[in-house]
């Protein structure tokens, strides 16, 4: 995911930041909402390398640090899509991808001792952070309409990987993926119109 993040965002960090007329204030602070995402999608790798290596008592502290990352992705996304007029269907994208990130890692916290649980509902609410990424990607990629696309598929590999491994769905993803799609397709319908 991060080197998914990492691409999608390389395509348009120089007109979006780097060489924009916006006012000041706007940049700084969409370079901190940038680092702020940018920072989880880091902080994923570094926990489960952490968890790989059994160096579970920093996986434990780093935790606390991803929850305030959590709650300040949050906070700069709303401001990200809110902070420039746009139509209601789109910015209703924008509050779904908070909201689809922001439960699933609310539980994850909620259930941090049920490690089965807290990773799976990490991996969701990450990979529906990374559907901003997806939503960059070149149309040859990916057409942009089909954003959700590349997050679905991210979520379908975890699952994917419970059936090669567990020879079964976990109840997580069970219960989660068909409230998702059913999210997903209720903002696109009235979004799609304006998606290029």
């Amino acid at each position: 995911m991060l080197a998914l993040v990492t691409f999608g965002f390389s395509r348009t960090i120089g007109p979006g930041l780097l060489h924009t007329q916006r006012p000041l204030r706007d940049v700084f602070l969409l370079s901190v909402h940038g680092a702020v995402f940018y920072g989880w999608m880091l902080l994923m790798v570094v926990q489960a390398a952490l968890v790989r290596s059994r160096r579970i008592r920093l996986h434990r502290l780093l935790g606390w640090f991803g929850a305030v990352d959590g709650v300040l992705v949050i906070v700069m996304g709303v401001w990200a899509i809110f902070h420039q007029p746009a139509p209601l269907a789109l910015e209703m994208v924008g509050v779904l991808s908070m909201a689809c990130f922001g439960i699933p890692v609310t539980l994850a916290i909620l259930v941090r001792k049920r490690t089965a649980y807290h990773r799976r509902l990490l991996l969701i609410g990450t990979a529906m952070l990374a559907n901003a990424a997806f939503a960059r990607f070149p149309g040859t990629y990916l057409p942009g309409h089909f954003f959700y696309a590349g997050t679905d598929l991210l979520i379908a590999i975890g699952i994917a990987h419970d059936l090669w491994r567990e020879r079964s769905v976990h109840v997580v993803y069970r219960y989660a993926m068909p409230i998702l799609l059913a999210a997903e397709i209720a903002v696109l319908i009235p979004a799609w119109r304006y998606l290029s």
